[in-house]
């Protein structure tokens, strides 16, 4: 490729990541900002996996923020280098590393819960997720500096958080078709723990297995893509839909946002009472 082709496909860049500082931003900051506000408020989440979901909103909403200023920031300095954004290893990497966590947190609770109760330590989730920025900030810093081991790294990430959440969801769900003991209805934890590790598994496959496609067809097969193409717009569109579909799914799974809705008619009937 010469330069003038390579000029001109990296300026073609600025209408492939239009849909997504169109689409993403407006919807993924407020909601983000509603879980971070619902979870802030909550005692003792550091006990519970919460904590993850607190950490993936504050990347989602850092992503949110950062898209925009590495958009318009590229737009005004079009170059290869500035085309690789920070923000999307917060994507592709944060993103399936958080949910693997909640997943695996969620097995321990159904399929071995005298170990769960043993590891509720705010320490532990705290130290994971420590582990979690360390690796997604390094990816981050690869995917500048290194794009070709950055696809490598993202690669491994995705399939190994893809294979763990797929089979922490199969073994949940084959404990949850036990009876309980005296052929009781299931807990309402196990019920819970299902709902989010269904989830998980849903946001995984949905929102990271179009880039998993794209960044292993990149690696072994390097001509046969061009490194900025309409898949490429395609699958940062699909993956960077997380940041908002993700903390949606919270809140209706933790059924807050019927309950915000309902506090905030109450709270207009109230002012329009007290105006009155």
């Amino acid at each position: 490729m010469d330069g003038r082709n390579e000029t001109a496909t990296v300026s073609d860049l600025i209408w492939y990541f239009l849909p997504t500082i169109v689409l993403v931003p407006p919807l993924g900051i407020p909601a983000n900002a509603l879980v971070l506000r619902l979870l802030l408020g909550k005692p003792n989440i550091c006990s519970t996996s919460e904590v993850f979901v607190l950490n993936l909103a504050v990347f989602d909403m850092m992503f949110c923020f950062m898209v925009v200023i590495e958009y318009f920031y590229f737009m005004f300095n079009k170059s290869k280098v500035n085309a690789h954004f920070l923000s999307w290893g917060l994507s592709q990497a944060g993103g399936p590393l958080l949910l693997c966590a909640i997943s695996l947190d969620a097995f321990m609770a159904v399929c071995h819960p005298l170990i769960f109760l043993r590891l509720k330590e705010p320490k532990l989730r705290l130290s994971l997720c420590l582990l979690v920025n360390v690796l997604v900030f390094t990816a981050c810093g690869l995917a500048k500096l290194k794009p070709f081991y950055m696809l490598v790294m993202i690669l491994g990430i995705l399939m190994v958080t893809m294979l763990t959440i797929s089979t922490s969801n199969v073994l949940i769900l084959k404990s949850l078709r036990r009876p309980g003991p005296g052929g009781k209805d299931l807990h309402p934890v196990k019920k819970r723990a299902f709902k989010m590790v269904f989830t998980a598994l849903v946001m995984v496959d949905f929102h990271y297995l179009p880039s998993l496609a794209e960044s292993l067809i990149k690696v072994l097969f390097p001509t046969l893509l061009s490194p900025y193409s309409i898949l490429t717009s395609f699958t940062y569109l699909i993956l960077s839909m997380s940041s908002f579909i993700q903390p949606l799914s919270y809140l209706v799974r933790t059924k807050q946002l019927p309950k915000m809705r309902c506090n905030e008619k109450a709270e207009t009937k109230t002012k329009k009472i007290s105006d009155f």
